[in-house]
């Protein structure tokens, strides 16, 4: 026997009626029972309302906004009244092509030894400091570069504080309080103040050492910042300098060495090695004219670093 229920509910949160209506059906055929179901659900009317919480979202945007607008026509209002940031605008645009921060200096080395004892005992700043005067034209022009910008940005420096300190403070606009304005002038002109160009370098060396089966593999890294480099390169071409220095004064010393003051020193030690006692008259000893300090180690060619030895004291044969 078909049976069919209805009601009907009243949905308040969307403040419209809704309808349903089930309708549920039951025949018998002669080959045995089905069962039917038909719903249909209508909506009459929804309308939505504005929730508080969204409510609350627009008016914090809307503040938001209006805030906005208000420190944009402040940071206006400053900077078309303030004779420090006009000043200031004309410094950056004389100065700013001048003081162009440089790229960092790099250079990588790499060096791989043969064994562990020459691994412990390779000194690498030393091999770096070889290494850099290999690309000592090069090292000297950058370094030179980055020197002179920063000169240049030290003379900027010097004009930026003399606006700083001279017309900071002393103007003022009509529609923004005299604090308020001091406030954003200061804030804004130390915005604009141009970047310091700091010399930036990055040179490494990287050592390596492999066992020959490969089951133990070492390695060590040094690397020089900007002021390292400066200092090591200066450091390189002054130990170069001396010795070539050394090696001139050396050469010298040796031509000192005449056959007058060999003589004279021969005649002072009456011909005689001082140190065995061989004398020239035994017909089979040749004489020196030794250096007591050798000349590799700084000695001079003077009579009192010089003596007479025999061929077999002086050279051990």
């Amino acid at each position: 026997m078909p049976t069919a229920i209805h009601w009907q509910e009243t949905n308040g949160a969307q403040g419209g009626m809704i309808s349903k209506s089930i309708a549920q059906a039951n025949s018998w055929g002669g080959s045995g029972t089905r069962d039917s179901w038909d719903a249909a659900i209508s909506l009459e009317s929804a309308t939505s309302l504005v929730t508080p919480a969204l409510l609350v979202v627009l008016v914090g945007l809307a503040l938001a906004a209006a805030w906005g607008l208000l420190v944009l026509s402040r940071r206006r209002f400053v900077s078309s009244a303030s004779q420090a940031l006009a000043q200031l605008d004309d410094l950056n645009s004389r100065w700013r092509m001048q003081v162009i921060p440089q790229t960092p200096i790099r250079l990588n080395y790499a060096v791989s030894v043969d064994s562990k004892a020459k691994f412990d005992r390779l000194d690498l700043a030393s091999r770096m400091s070889l290494s850099i005067l290999e690309s000592e034209g090069w090292l000297e022009q950058e370094i030179q570069l980055r020197l002179a910008t920063q000169a240049r940005f030290a003379m900027y420096r010097f004009d930026f504080e003399a606006l700083e300190y001279g017309l900071l403070g002393r103007s003022s606009h009509p529609r923004v309080s005299a604090e308020k304005f001091a406030s954003i002038e200061r804030k804004e002109f130390l915005h604009r103040k141009l970047d310091d160009p700091v010399p930036a370098a990055n040179v490494s060396t990287r050592m390596t050492y492999s066992s020959p089966q490969g089951r133990n593999s070492y390695s060590s890294r040094l690397e020089w910042n900007f002021e390292q480099l400066r200092y090591s390169l200066a450091v390189a071409q002054k130990a170069r300098a001396n010795q070539s220095t050394t090696a001139a004064l050396r050469q010298r010393e040796r031509t000192l060495m005449t056959p007058g003051l060999r003589t004279k020193i021969l005649r002072r030690d009456g011909f005689r090695c001082r140190m065995c006692g061989a004398s020239a008259n035994d017909g089979t000893t040749n004489l020196h004219v030794d250096h007591i300090i050798p000349v590799s180690l700084d000695g001079r060619t003077v009579p009192e670093n010089l003596q007479t030895l025999c061929q077999s004291c002086n050279l051990g044969a």
